[in-house]
């Protein structure tokens, strides 16, 4: 079903105000149309006070969504009609685009309006729905008083059907919530209880700044391994939240921070002595897995994950590796010259990555997926009865094939000036991923065209821009 929409501001000053006001990189405004895009809207109706700035992005303008604004007064061209569900929401409330997307995809069902109610998140002046008799009420609340809320209050987001013509509260003369008392009467009316924290109302800096916290604590994703999770992001959160502000590009991120600072790691391990640079380059190889996560955060804070960003991040990233393992081949002739095998057992891992590689960029390109981390959550989803005693031991152990994990070993055994151990962990785990990926190919290509699953063109897939990175 395509769902409709209306992103509505107060007709104050003070709405005005919030449409511009700007964190996450983002402005509430330009927030409010990405999310609610992210959460199914196709075509959406902003409503502004007169006079708001109403500019928005390239990556905005990019969306497939039909998009209108009018201020308060102007009599809309876009309609809805009955049978159409339309997510009405608070312009000065925060979302986070999944906490929407079931409300979405659940619908109206057999009622005219439902209202998306959790438990108290903030001590700001909220909402109290109360529905009596088919006659829906909201109550406010103000400050402390929030604590003594016997039950839920609104997030600001409602499902209305069409047939109520929500596109008419521009020139109603009331606010949308009045708007909806009115229309509502005597209809079907009910609440649906939402995921409690994702969303927040934003009225002065320091609401601001809790939307933004809020936000910034989904940016981890369920895949991502133990050291990322629990080691790596209390460095990477802190610091994607100082660069979003900047306005700086996930792109940009990842060029001038995290492929920087790979390709200076690797340069310092091609050269192991003095121990200062040894520890140095595994500090840094570190630090550039840290980063990594980085441009990752902001561009789903800022809602402007790419097919294209996951691709480019995917290349950059493993021009750094073979850099980082070209410069222990170096390095290893340097601190063992009389010592074939140490070369001859790094040139065949590196061989070993590029298999693996050019398999894991196949599977990429049949799935439409730019992301090749997408390989080991693919692996992970395959059927149990499929899963021999190899596939189980590789799958339970294959979170030591994830970078975080990866770059953290080799900065222990750096600064422990263990090159020889660090270079027979690298040697060894690169062989054990390939043997894992070359004999899970096939069964997860089977697997993948069995889930029938669109698949897309590179071409398409960045010319789509849907998500990835």
């Amino acid at each position: 079903m395509n769902t409709a929409g209306i992103l509505a501001f107060e007709d104050s000053a003070q709405g005005r105000k919030m449409a511009s006001t700007s964190f996450g990189g983002l402005r509430l405004l330009e927030r409010g149309i990405r999310t609610m895009a992210r959460a199914g809207v196709r075509r959406l109706l902003v409503i502004t006070p007169a006079e708001s700035n109403t500019a928005i992005g390239a990556v905005t303008r990019k969306l497939d969504l039909e998009l209108e604004f009018v201020a308060w007064g102007q009599q809309a061209d876009m309609h809805f009609s009955s049978g159409e569900d339309v997510l009405c929401l608070l312009g000065d409330h925060a979302h986070h685009h999944t906490s929407l997307k079931p409300f979405v995809a659940d619908g109206t069902g057999a009622d005219d309006v439902v209202v998306q109610i959790t438990p108290p998140s903030q001590q700001l002046a909220l909402l109290v729905p109360t529905i009596n008799a088919q006659t829906l009420q909201f109550d406010d609340v103000q400050g402390a008083a929030v604590e003594k809320v016997d039950g839920d209050v609104s997030t600001g987001a409602f499902l209305v059907d069409g047939g109520l013509s929500p596109h008419e509260v521009a020139t109603s003369g009331a606010s949308l919530t009045d708007f909806l008392r009115v229309r509502s009467a005597g209809r079907r009316l009910r609440t649906a209880t939402g995921q409690p924290h994702l969303w927040r109302r934003v009225m002065d800096r320091s609401s601001a700044r809790a939307a933004k916290k809020m936000l910034f604590s989904q940016v981890t994703k369920s895949t991502s391994g133990p050291i990322s999770r629990h080691l790596n992001a209390r460095l990477s959160i802190p610091i994607s939240k100082a660069l979003i502000e900047t306005g700086i590009s996930p792109h940009m991120v990842t060029v001038l921070f995290v492929m920087s600072t790979g390709l200076t790691a690797a340069f310092l391990m091609s050269h192991p002595l003095p121990y200062w640079r040894l520890a140095l380059a595994g500090f840094l190889w570190h630090m550039a897995a840290v980063l990594d996560r980085c441009d990752g955060e902001i561009a789903r804070v800022k809602l402007c994950e790419s097919q294209f960003g996951a691709w480019f991040d995917t290349v950059t990233d493993n021009i750094a590796y073979l850099c980082a393992y070209a410069a222990f081949l170096v390095a290893v002739t340097k601190l063992h010259p009389d010592q074939p095998l140490y070369l001859y057992a790094g040139i065949s891992a590196v061989i070993a990555m590029l298999v693996s590689l050019g398999i894991m960029y196949n599977y990429a390109l049949r799935t439409g997926n730019g992301s090749l981390q997408k390989y080991l959550v693919g692996y992970a989803s395959l059927p149990p009865e499929r899963k021999g005693a190899m596939y189980r031991t590789l799958e339970k152990y294959s979170f030591v094939a994830k970078r975080d994990f990866f770059a953290f070993v080799h900065f222990v055994c750096a600064v422990l000036n263990q090159f020889e151990l660090l270079y027979l962990y690298t040697v060894v785990g690169l062989h054990l991923l390939t043997l894992g990926v070359v004999i899970s190919q096939r069964k997860m290509l089977a697997h993948h065209h069995e889930q029938d699953e669109p698949t897309t063109t590179p071409a398409v897939a960045v010319a789509a821009a849907q998500d990835g990175r």
